[in-house]
């Protein structure tokens, strides 16, 4: 294989606004400062990935905008390989986010050229070079635009032939039951947060929820917020706290869970120590503002150390 890890999902730039709180139905507040960065929760996850060592690519569709240009240099710069990255005209999909002082966030996705991606712009054999395909939610405002069908297109094609990780977002679970039970039985690895997973099995009981979404998976992987996370493989498993540290933005903050989590996977760690692993990625993303711009690279952290600061 030549990459550990290919993403597939929406390409956007993030407009993080911070606000001291959010306004009120029909009232109004001031936003104190404005950033603006690369996003998009699978871009951000292979981000993380490349940070930590692994060899990743990505696959997605960028206008020809100076936002597009952005986001590609941007992924460049992170060690991420673009040769199938898609340009072509039109804009570059855009974020714009609302973080309050407690770093809570509301984001409003304006799809733009995500959703225009056709089964014939993606190249099989660069997704057959990879061990894993991680794959995020497209908008999909129109139904006739084709991004999401090309997923789904792409799934029934190479699921059999490459390990699939998968993390819908609310964009896919709120689809419905239909949808997501269609999603998961193509998904090797779903990676999805507590109230997705309940939403997605139409149940109030974590426990519940879980005996019905783990069987049809691989591997199971839920985030829990402050709880920390649950994994669940088979007859393994665990529940994984949380490391503390001085929240700015939790902006991305489960992708970069998502990135640690996979970077453990591909690297042979144990389900627990890829779970420890992401819990730590995740809360050093908090810690400025931007998705993915206080992400550790492999060399800034001592990993054996990472993991038995939890297992004590």
């Amino acid at each position: 294989m030549t990459f550990d890890i290919i993403g597939w999902g929406a390409l956007n730039v993030d407009r993080l606004c911070q606000v001291n709180e959010f306004a009120p139905t029909d009232g109004e507040t001031f936003i104190y400062n404005e950033t603006k960065s690369c996003g998009g929760s699978a871009s951000n996850t292979i981000i993380g990935t490349a940070k930590l060592g692994l060899n990743a690519g990505y696959i997605g569709k960028i206008g020809s905008d100076s936002n597009g240009e952005m986001m590609k240099e941007y992924l460049q710069s992170n060690n991420v390989n673009t040769d199938h990255l898609i340009q072509s005209e039109g804009e570059t999909g855009e974020v714009i986010g609302f973080v309050d002082d407690e770093g809570n966030r509301k984001l409003y996705v304006t799809p733009k050229i995500n959703d225009k991606i056709s089964n014939e712009e993606i190249n099989r054999d660069y997704i057959l070079d990879t061990n894993v395909l991680h794959l995020t939610s497209f908008v999909g405002l129109n139904p006739d635009d084709p991004s999401i069908n090309t997923q789904f297109e792409l799934l029934e094609e190479l699921s059999s032939k490459v390990t699939i990780s998968f993390d819908p977002g609310m964009l896919y679970v709120n689809r419905g039951k239909e949808f997501m039970d269609r999603l998961i039985s193509f998904t090797d690895i779903l990676l999805i947060n507590e109230t997705e997973l309940l939403i997605t099995t139409q149940k109030d009981n974590f426990d519940e929820a879980v005996e019905m979404i783990a069987p049809k998976v691989d591997i199971l992987v839920v985030k829990r917020s402050t709880k920390g996370s649950y994994i669940r493989k088979g007859n393994e498993e665990y529940d994984i706290g949380i490391f503390k540290v001085p929240t700015v933005d939790t902006t991305g903050a489960g992708d970069a869970y998502n990135a640690g989590f996979l970077y453990g996977y591909v690297k042979g760690y144990s389900l627990e120590e890829a779970g420890i692993i992401g819990s730590y990625i995740a809360a050093q993303s908090t810690t400025q503002t931007g998705a993915t711009e206080a992400i550790p690279t492999n060399q800034d952290m001592d990993i054996p150390e990472i993991i038995q600061s939890i297992k004590n």
